[in-house]
């Protein structure tokens, strides 16, 4: 027995949203952007790290 019909992929939601989901939703975006750039600048912190040591490395071995 099916308990729930199938969904096409259109929305079912009609109308303006409410004020509070709009600023929901916007809080949102800006804490996912923010997220990712931190996660951005530890990924360039981490890159800088490693071609430092790799150079630190490559002088020391001549």
């Amino acid at each position: 027995m099916t308990r729930y019909g199938s969904r096409s992929g259109t929305s079912r939601a009609v109308g303006a949203p409410s004020p509070s989901l709009e600023r929901a939703a916007a809080w949102e975006r800006g804490y996912v952007t923010k997220d990712f750039r931190r996660m951005a600048i530890v990924v360039v912190i981490a890159i800088a790290l490693l071609v430092a040591a790799g150079l630190l490395l490559n002088a020391f071995e001549h």
